[in-house]
């Protein structure tokens, strides 16, 4: 965050060129190690304890150290000293800037000093910036009085730290009764509280593109519907860890499917900040607005299912894989087939998912909870009907758990939360 913005400040002063800031952020992308990573290098972790903290940072949002502590992995002393061993990626850059372009420390120091005078920064605020604190810098950039829009916005942006990148920057954030948008991306949740959590593009689809690759990962992503879904499935990933911090103050909010609007205009109090890729945009959107709308005419997803190779040579546990997300299925496939699974059925909804299980007979159905036409506990409810001995496990994000209790109750053997820890996955269908 501190570096592009501050590299960004320099290029506009003409103190860098474009080409040289790119440079800088590639070497520093190859410095920056993360903690779990320092950690089984000096032997401290187990790639299994470092993995097990990586998925908890998944269902809680906190921070690797705290949780590696909790679990008593580490001491705060080891983490203090990890922390000091990843080094300081801001003075990284500085020594970048003497090294490469003959400035002086001194000169760097000067222009540090401009950048926080044009920004308002306090020396505080400034240090808080170049430690890339989210809970700290937000405020700053999002002079927001409801708390609710803040402490989400924060989330989105640790967020895209862990799960998407490490490049990325955003702006101002602003607040509107009118937006315009090509694309919007997002979900909302109801209840105690009604939040809307989208992501957004006015014009080009450049920065949403990359949103999108970059949290897939290795899935491979082809269409617009495809970049729509994985998008739809990082706003999921978001609301559900904001949705359980706020059933720890015992505010129920239930999550709706999330949905696409293509060319269309919010209605309604909306906040948006601007957030960039490799200076790619997006618009990051929230509304606590109970009037907010995100358009009137939802975009159907075309996703085309995983073209599956069935082997009935092979005497493999079979699973029916239903979820409204391509990405989700194509990972669940990819990861199951990999070991030992074989997946003979994926389905969009739970109607489907219900009709293909008649049809396919399988040992294993996951079931995601929050779909469109049929949700996964209704569709679990049917199966049961149709044969009691069937084994489900329910997929799910974080901040389900009065579904998923519901989905217990009902006789779901399993249950599993996005994204998944694929040791978890596999062990846990094993031991049944």
């Amino acid at each position: 965050m501190f570096i592009q913005l501050f590299s960004n400040y320099l290029v506009g002063q003409s103190v860098i060129t474009t080409e040289q800031r790119n440079s800088f952020h590639e070497e520093i992308k190859k410095t920056r190690v993360k903690l779990g990573t320092i950690a089984i290098a000096e032997g401290l972790l187990t790639e299994e304890q470092a993995e097990e903290i990586n998925h908890q940072q998944t269902q809680q949002d906190r921070r690797f150290g705290d949780i590696a502590i909790e679990l008593k992995y580490l001491t705060e002393e080891q983490v203090s000293e990890l922390l000091r061993r990843q080094g300081d990626a801001a003075m990284k850059f500085f020594q970048l800037l003497v090294n490469t372009t003959g400035l002086s420390m001194e000169a760097v120091t000067e222009h540090l000093s401009d950048f926080q005078k044009a920004h308002g920064f306090t020396d505080a605020e400034l240090e808080a910036v170049q430690r890339d604190d989210f809970e700290s810098i937000i405020p700053l950039f999002a002079t927001v009085r409801d708390t609710t829009i803040t402490d989400l916005a924060g989330l989105v942006m640790r967020n895209l730290t862990r799960f998407v990148t490490n490049n990325f920057y955003f702006g101002k954030m602003k607040k509107a009764a009118e937006y315009s948008y090509s694309m919007l991306a997002g979900q909302k949740s109801i209840g105690d509280t009604n939040i809307f959590l989208g992501f957004s593009a006015t014009n080009e689809l450049d920065g949403i593109i990359k949103l999108a690759k970059n949290y897939a990962k290795t899935i491979t992503i082809t269409s617009s519907d495809e970049v729509y879904d994985a998008v739809c499935e990082f706003a999921n990933l978001n609301n559900g860890l904001f949705d359980s911090v706020l059933s720890d103050d015992d505010i129920f909010t239930e999550m709706l499917p999330p949905e696409v609007y293509l060319n269309q205009q919010i209605s309604g109090n909306v906040y948006y900040m601007p957030v960039y890729i490799d200076d790619s945009e997006f618009d990051l959107i929230i509304s606590t607005d109970e009037a907010f709308v995100p358009g009137d005419r939802p975009h159907p997803l075309s996703l085309k299912k995983t073209s599956l190779q069935i082997d009935t040579s092979k005497s493999l546990p079979t699973v029916l894989v239903v979820d409204d997300s391509a990405l989700i299925r194509k990972v669940l496939i990819k990861m199951l087939n990999e070991n030992g699974y074989q997946v003979v059925g994926e389905a969009t909804n739970g109607e489907e998912g219900v009709e293909l299980y008649k049809k396919l007979r399988p040992e294993i159905v996951t079931l995601d909870i929050t779909m469109p036409v049929m949700d996964g506990v209704t569709a679990l409810k049917l199966i049961k009907e149709h044969n009691p001995e069937a084994m489900v496990a329910m997929i799910s994000a974080a901040g389900q758990k009065d579904k998923l209790m519901e989905a217990l109750k009902e006789g779901a053997e399993l249950f599993f939360t996005k994204p998944f820890n694929e040791q978890e996955v596999i062990s846990s269908l094993r031991s049944c």
